[in-house]
């Protein structure tokens, strides 16, 4: 053995040696170029998942730098080995390598865990929408007998709705319509529902992603913000109140509060509150105020009752925009033992099941439809039928419907309450 091992050793120095330590050498370049590239396509994708799959984007700021040293450290050890560096720079490179998987799987255990205890409630979550198809045989929706005068005479307007007024847009459309014009291929051309923070830019401008500008929109008043954009553009909008509602605030069920006066609630959103202990309430859970998105109708709301102080940073979380970058954007209220959040009373007692959480009395009155009808509840918002520029006669002939007798009561019945003569 030794003289065959002496033997290898003697043709490496020769012609052929040479040729071989070249091809060696050159082995090696390859081995360190393809695990380069192979890991920055790895980290490109690892990037994109983040990106867009939902359940990692909230960790993106864990997960991208546990990627990166696992880059790393994985590279330092393939470059260890290929060109024969000292033992200790390829155990590093194993200890970050797994330093990065532990953390990443120890931060992805902790977000499962925080994530199934207290589930996200967004603007749209636990709400089945197909409840409130028009024409649909088993909706949930009021049925009425409109006056000829004001039904549809060419197809009915295209209609959009913020998430919490759909109802009320479906159960007109259904009264004033006829499923022609709004079922089949033209059930979301022509009524549809979404956030309140692009909402009245859909009555002067096409969304870039395919949907068509609407003739009329059913949402809370435009914020200052929106209003500006519109005037920029020579835009006027047109309002008729349509409906009333309460902005109401909810804690989780085994919170103790049941009352907060108008100046608690600011005291909170300003951040001069930071424990529930601050407002006179015995229960020690941290106080997480949850807001929503800029200018969406529930946070135009908040800033209106906030007046000249603004409202104080609000819980972030990390999101996908739906085009491969991540932003920062309002967490949704989580229904953890400390948390508040902000809504409309219909949407949070009617649309979304909310069994375990519990509406606040302000100034010691509750958020029922007779203290919004009779103004006792101090936060009352009114929605609108909002329309740009001159309306068309199908627009016209709904908005004299929804304040009409039957319109009123058609509101009503869907669970509004009807706004003063």
């Amino acid at each position: 053995m030794n003289e065959s091992r002496r033997n290898a050793s003697e043709s490496r120095t020769g012609a052929g040696g040479r040729a071989w330590r070249v091809w060696r050498v050159v082995g090696r370049i390859l081995v360190v170029l393809a695990a380069g590239t192979s890991l920055m396509v790895l980290f490109l994708v690892g990037g994109i998942a983040v990106a867009f799959h939902d359940g990692l984007v909230p960790l993106a700021g864990v997960y991208v730098p546990c990627l990166a040293a696992f880059c790393l450290g994985l590279f330092g050890m393939v470059m260890g080995w290929a060109c024969g560096l000292r033992r200790w720079v390829r155990r590093a490179g194993g200890v970050v390598v797994a330093a990065a998987v532990g953390v990443a799987l120890a931060a992805g255990v902790h977000d499962w865990y925080a994530r199934t205890r207290y589930p996200a409630v967004g603007e749209t979550g636990r709400v089945d929408w197909e409840r409130y198809r028009p024409f649909a045989v088993s909706n949930a929706l009021p049925r009425c007998e409109a006056p000829g005068e004001y039904r549809f005479r060419d197809g009915g307007p295209a209609l959009r709705a913020a998430h919490a007024l759909y109802p009320v847009a479906a159960a007109a459309v259904q009264a004033l319509g006829s499923p022609e014009g709004y079922t089949g291929s033209n059930e979301w051309r022509r009524l549809s529902h979404g956030g309140s923070d692009d909402l009245f830019e859909r009555l002067y401008r096409d969304d870039p992603w395919g949907g068509l500008r609407c003739d009329a929109v059913f949402g809370l008043a435009p914020s200052p913000e929106q209003e500006g954009k519109a005037a920029e553009r020579g835009v006027a909008f047109v309002r008729t109140a349509v409906a009333r509602d309460a902005f109401v605030f909810f804690v989780n069920a085994a919170n103790p509060a049941t009352n907060l006066t108008s100046g608690q609630i600011r005291d909170i959103y300003s951040g001069r509150a930071t424990a529930w202990r601050d407002l006179g309430i015995d229960f020690g859970a941290p106080l997480v105020a949850y807001q929503r998105n800029r200018n969406s109708g529930s946070q135009t709301m908040l800033e209106r009752i906030m007046g000249d102080v603004p409202p104080a940073a609000a819980p972030k979380e990390r999101r996908s925009d739906g085009m491969g970058g991540i932003f920062s954007a309002v967490a949704d209220y989580r229904n953890q033992p400390g948390a508040i959040g902000f809504s409309f009373r219909y949407y949070a007692t009617e649309l979304v099941a909310a069994g375990e959480t519990r509406l606040l009395s302000i100034d010691g009155v509750a958020p029922t439809p007779d203290n919004i009808r009779s103004g006792r509840y101090p936060f009352i918002a009114d929605a609108y039928l909002v329309t740009a520029g001159e309306r068309s006669p199908d627009t016209r002939r709904l908005a004299e419907f929804l304040v009409s007798p039957e319109g009123r009561a058609l509101v009503e019945a869907v669970g509004y309450v009807a706004p003063g003569p």
